[in-house]
């Protein structure tokens, strides 16, 4: 059987969390299926990582296909940029104003292309 218990540590103002005595490490960064967490569940980190990934797709695009139709450049919007920009965004929801802007320029970005 398991025992989870919290401690103060007053040394450096936090809590330290053990599982039968053994105290649990600390992290600022995790990732869970392609989602980065950092402690505050803010995703800023992730975010920045979905948009340059997405701009590096998009650059993709412009430097192998020179000339393209507007609907094989739909096509391969959806299929190379949309899914990294929409990826379990039920769990990174936007929340504050600044990240829905880095969003909404890789979409200003891509009407700019074609």
């Amino acid at each position: 059987m398991s025992f989870h218990q919290r401690q103060y540590d007053t040394t450096n103002n936090s809590f330290t969390y053990k599982t039968d005595g053994v105290p649990l490490e600390q992290v600022e960064l995790y990732k869970d299926l392609r989602v980065l967490f950092d402690p505050f569940l803010l995703f800023e980190q992730h975010i920045s990582k979905i948009v340059n990934k997405s701009y590096s797709m998009l650059g993709l695009i412009q430097r192998n296909f020179r000339k393209l139709s507007r609907e094989c450049f739909v096509v391969l919007y959806k299929i190379l940029v949309r899914p990294h920009l929409e990826y379990a965004n039920t769990v990174w929801a936007l929340r504050k104003m600044c990240d829905t802007e880095k969003i909404e320029k890789v979409k200003m970005k891509t009407t700019e292309i074609n």
